[in-house]
């Protein structure tokens, strides 16, 4: 029943159909799939890149207002006299400032501290030998010093720049400054003596007339830091309030000052933790913070923030990646196995902003929708199917009946009619099959009709070839006794001729012999062709040597072969040993071939090979004659072997003969079980060969049909 499904039209159908709907379909839902999860896939490291992205602007938010911080309070021109009371105001505004610092204090060039923001030092702690102040003694603008506060255990870090001594140009001084000084001077048009390095009175008066026209500044002819800043770095302006930081800072940053002390900002973590922590991506989503040498700054985990100093994740694998220097989305596998995704952010300060969650819950939602859309696909295809099915079964209703009517018209039952409703190609199809089968009614009681007329012909004609044959056993048989009496009776004729001394009627009388012995070898021939066809040939079988029959027949050819002047070649091998057949028959099939061969054949050569060969199992027996004569031409052989047939009408005329000698061979060679071939080229000779069945066996029906 399966096999005949699978080889139905309608399982054909749906099979063509979906391979013709599905593919495409498949194609376009793979690609809208895969569009639309890559498109939730960005959206999800979009997401969680925009969460590390505002995570790391509020870490620099801080970390710049801590730097502002101390910057402020290291720019400022009264913190270089490195006195208490001119540094107490400062550090207790910008303590009460930020609630988050802890600590606030300026210290000299020796590590001593000058002044706190908690007000006055009462024990003067030296802290020269600390990391951060070597830093900033080295010549580092802003250093950040990272660790756990040993007295609260927390983290905590420290923000540090340099306390500079400002330039101040007066009366007497000389040097390179000096000579900027007039430089700038002369630019702006208030110096116009010559560059020489040395602060005198002409340079003075010009510092004076400049600080006269800059509104804000005293005209004390001494070149301030301020208006020192100004003369070199700014245009002269009237009025204005407040001199511009960032010219005093290009000072700095080109012509720095010799640094006299240290601003320090001492601040909990406190705040960038709650920030940090506050960042949670999903259930299994966080961030953390740390510094360039992966030491954890902030984290959700209080593990990773508590202890005698701050906990080193350089080697786990977001961290060293970005360490190296690769920042952005990244994903790795942890120790559980557990596939993650990380997104890093390298901030300015060298501090670093990674965020991690896992991989199958930021893809979560491209799982769902793959799901659904596999769910569609099933859905979709089975959805086919179904409506192919039906559609098919509709379709395949009336073929179903067209297609039984027919095999029920194969088996004879002629009379057959389809009723198809629909008028589309099926019903057309229906209606034709109605006419067919009329038709075929009609023509097959013609048929039956003509049938019996021909059977009734053919018995006839049997019926009277049977009876030719018969008569042409019984005339033939009635002509031999007739001529055996001529050909007798001519013979001894002859030997009364010779006694009587007649010698005259000798030649006149062998003529008489050797048509009668010709006309009597003609008579045996039609007589065995009749007997073959009237079913009275029988096989006599017998063992007997190959050699022998080879020999007698090579024996009885000699005298006919030599008279055409022809050589007779025999090769038979000594070990051929013997055969079961008709003895007679195979020597008369041999004799015939010989004869055929020498008569076709004038001065040549004719040749008789014997082997033995074994074929399926069985051992058969080749008989091959081969001549040298006139040969024959492909259509010439196709009529070589048909009764009363020689090659062409010439050929007749011209060698005589009846014309049955290779029918009769080619009879005999049926009945027992073997067959004859032959090859020819004309002009070149022919081959005839004889392959018999070492032991033949006796035939059901000895008649070849």
């Amino acid at each position: 029943m399966k096999k005949l499904f699978l080889q139905s039209l309608r399982f054909r159908t749906i099979v063509l159909v979906l391979l013709g709907v599905v593919p495409p379909m498949l194609v376009a839902i793979w690609y809208a799939s895969s569009h639309a999860a890559h498109i939730i896939r960005q959206e999800a490291k979009d997401a969680l890149a925009l969460r590390v992205t505002d995570l790391a602007d509020n870490v620099s938010r801080w970390d710049k207002m801590n730097v502002l911080a101390v910057r402020s309070l290291s720019e400022n021109r009264q913190f270089a006299s490195l006195d208490e009371e001119q540094h107490l105001p400062s550090l207790s505004t910008t303590y009460r400032l930020y609630s988050e610092t802890y600590g606030i204090a300026t210290l000299d060039s020796e590590g001593v501290v000058i002044a706190r923001g908690t007000g006055k030092v009462k024990k003067r702690s030296n802290v020269s030998r600390r990391e951060f102040f070597k830093r900033v003694l080295a010549g580092e603008e802003i250093v950040r010093d990272a660790s756990i506060s040993r007295s609260f255990k927390v983290p905590r870090i420290l923000f540090a720049a340099p306390i500079r001594q400002l330039p101040t140009l007066k009366m007497g001084d000389k040097g390179t400054l000096v000579a900027k000084l007039q430089n700038k001077l002369k630019e702006r048009k208030y110096y116009h003596g010559e560059i020489s390095g040395l602060y005198d009175d002409k340079t003075a008066e010009a510092v004076r007339q400049y600080q006269t026209e800059y509104f804000g500044l005293p005209a004390t002819g001494i070149a301030d830091p301020l208006t020192f800043d100004l003369i070199k770095y700014k245009e002269p302006v009237k009025e204005t309030k407040q001199p511009l930081k960032a010219a005093k800072q290009a000072f700095l940053e080109k012509e720095p000052g010799k640094i006299v002390g240290v601003a320090v900002i001492a601040t909990f973590l406190t705040d960038l933790s709650d920030v940090v922590g506050a960042i949670r991506l999903g259930k299994t989503g966080y961030a953390f913070l740390v510094d360039e040498k992966g030491q954890v700054l902030a984290h959700p985990e209080p593990k990773y923030v508590t202890g005698d100093k701050l906990t080193d994740i350089s080697h786990y694998p977001p961290v060293k990646t970005i360490l190296e220097g690769n920042t952005g989305l990244y994903s790795f596998i942890d120790e559980n196995s557990v596939k993650w995704l990380s997104y890093g952010v390298h901030l300015p300060n060298n501090w670093n902003v990674i965020a991690l969650q896992q991989e199958a819950e930021v893809l979560e939602k491209e799982r769902f929708f793959l799901q659904l859309v596999v769910m569609i696909v099933v859905v979709a295809v089975f959805s086919v199917m179904i409506l192919i099915w039906l559609l098919t079964t509709q379709l395949l209703k009336p073929i179903l009946k067209l297609t039984v009517a027919a095999e029920t018209l194969s088996q004879g039952e002629w009379h057959q009619h389809v009723t198809v409703k629909y008028q589309d190609e099926v019903g057309t199809l229906a209606n034709g099959f109605n006419q067919m089968a009329k038709q075929l009614r009609i023509s097959f009681s013609i048929l039956e009709a003509k049938n019996e007329e021909a059977q009734k012909a053919r018995a006839d004609a049997e019926e009277a070839n049977k009876a030719k044959s018969v008569f042409v056993a019984n005339m033939t048989h009635e002509l031999r006794t007739p001529l055996n009496a001529i050909i007798g009776y001519s013979e001894m004729l002859q030997e009364e001729a010779e006694d009587m001394g007649q010698e005259d009627f000798v030649p006149d009388l062998k003529k008489i012999a050797s048509a009668g012995k010709h006309l009597l070898a003609l008579i045996n021939d039609v007589l065995d062709f009749s007997k073959v066809e009237a079913g009275k040939m029988e096989l006599y079988l017998e063992t007997v040597e190959i050699s022998t029959i080879v020999s007698d027949v090579t024996g009885t050819i000699e005298q006919v072969v030599d008279k055409n002047n022809n050589r007779l070649t025999v090769n038979c091998p000594d070990n051929l040993g013997t055969m079961y057949a008709d003895v007679t028959k195979v020597r008369q099939c041999l004799l015939n071939m010989l004869s055929n061969a020498n008569k076709f054949t004038e001065r040549g050569s004719v040749t008789l090979e014997v082997s033995r060969e074994r074929q399926n199992d069985n051992d058969w027996i080749a008989f091959k004659v081969s001549d040298t004569g006139i040969g024959m031409t492909p259509e010439q052989i196709e009529k070589v072997f048909q009764a009363f047939m020689q090659a062409d009408a010439s050929t007749t005329r011209k060698y005589g003969g009846t014309g049955l000698g290779l029918v009769i061979t080619k009879q005999f060679c049926q009945m027992m079980g073997g067959e004859i071939g032959v090859e020819s080229q004309f002009g070149k000779g022919s081959t005839f060969t004889i392959q018999l069945p070492a032991k033949v066996k006796k035939p059901l029906v000895e008649t070849p049909k």
